[in-house]
């Protein structure tokens, strides 16, 4: 009888850190922390026993942070040069964000013979591109909603800095509103532009929105478009397993 895997996959990201168990390939707990020390690491593996730890991080983790979930498991570090069961064609992967590479591979397992794009609307907004027979061929970044609205307000003398918001108006009616407007609106009209562009290429093109942004965004696009806020875990997780020592 085939042992039954659990294991832990920790995602270090610019301002969250998420984390996941997966037991028998399925998600059943998860939590998120604004630092992974800070993780209730007990509540999160529920006295179970770990086959292993897939950690990832937007920097280096450190001694301390490997030393943390060393302690539970052996620890696997994932990174945008990691070997993964998806063909990738990415021209410079040295500079591939480990999260870019996680959404890719989820798309692509997830939905095997069709073009996917993943958006990732996070600290950036990064779009990752799926075609069958290529794999990963690249996408696009830009700014998130919290950096576009802290910008206007860091490089204009005036602008107060305001929080994206879902409910703004499309015509704001002070300076505050039509802030909120231009930035939760500008998204919305960002991630539906490249989605249509790209469907004149691949009509029957699928989308995934994930990150901590993109919930607002799923509801206000409105066009068949799927959200998992696992996306980049699941990701992560299926390159855990890839590169496990047979």
């Amino acid at each position: 009888m085939e042992q039954v895997r659990t294991d832990l996959v920790v995602d270090i990201g610019n301002t969250r850190t998420k984390a996941v168990l997966f037991h028998g390939g399925r998600i059943t707990r998860h939590s998120t922390a604004d630092r992974p020390e800070e993780l209730d690491l007990g509540a999160l593996t529920d006295g179970r026993g770990l086959d292993g730890v897939a950690l990832a991080s937007v920097g280096h983790p450190s001694e301390e942070v490997r030393a943390l979930f060393s302690a539970l498991a052996p620890v696997q570090v994932i990174t945008g040069t990691s070997p993964t069961p998806v063909d990738v064609a990415y021209r410079t992967p040295e500079t591939l964000g480990v999260d870019r590479l996680a959404n890719a591979v989820a798309i692509a397992l997830l939905f095997p013979g069709r073009s996917m794009l993943a958006v990732d609307l996070g600290t950036c907004i990064t779009y990752d591109l799926v075609r069958p027979r290529e794999g990963f061929i690249g996408g696009a970044i830009t700014p998130g909603p919290r950096m576009r609205s802290r910008a206007m307000h860091a490089y204009s003398a005036r602008l107060p800095l305001t929080d994206p918001d879902p409910r703004a108006p499309m015509v704001g009616r002070d300076t505050r509103e039509c802030l909120a407007t231009g930035v939760f609106h500008g998204v919305v009209h960002e991630i539906a532009g490249i989605v249509s562009d790209l469907r004149q290429q691949a009509p029957d093109l699928g989308v995934v929105l994930t990150g901590g942004a993109a919930l607002p965004f799923v509801h206000a696009l409105k066009s068949g478009i799927f959200a998992d806020p696992f996306l980049t875990l699941r990701g992560l997780y299926a390159i855990h397993l890839h590169n496990l020592v047979p």
